[in-house]
């Protein structure tokens, strides 16, 4: 993913955790900020009771390519923090990809 859409200081992270908004999937949870004068940044949170190192890395890197594929369709504004459930490990990218794009049909409703 581009540097210009990461979200990586801590700092923005608890922003979005404490004043944002919340939407649940199966797999996944989305919490989000809209921003005033920024552009769109995403972060990826994902905890040890994912799994090890490996399966972590792994859900990851879904979630980036599934990212990249549907930037365009991303709220404008917004920080965003994509954290993956216990049940994410045995996703398959595609139930990644629908549990992902579900959110999104719900994040546009709450906007």
């Amino acid at each position: 993913m581009k540097k210009q859409y990461r979200l990586r200081c801590f700092e923005d992270f608890r922003k979005v955790y404490r004043h944002g908004c919340v939407v649940y999937g199966r797999y996944l949870v989305f919490h989000y900020l809209p921003v005033n004068d920024q552009q769109t940044k995403i972060g990826f949170s994902v905890s040890k009771k994912v799994g090890n190192a490996v399966v972590r890395n792994s859900v990851k890197r879904k979630l980036r390519a599934i990212t990249r594929e549907m930037i365009e369709e991303l709220p404008q504004k917004h920080y965003l923090v994509i954290g993956a459930k216990i049940r994410s490990k045995d996703a398959t990218y595609q139930q990644l990809k629908e549990d992902f794009s579900g959110a999104l049909k719900v994040l546009g409703k709450e906007r």
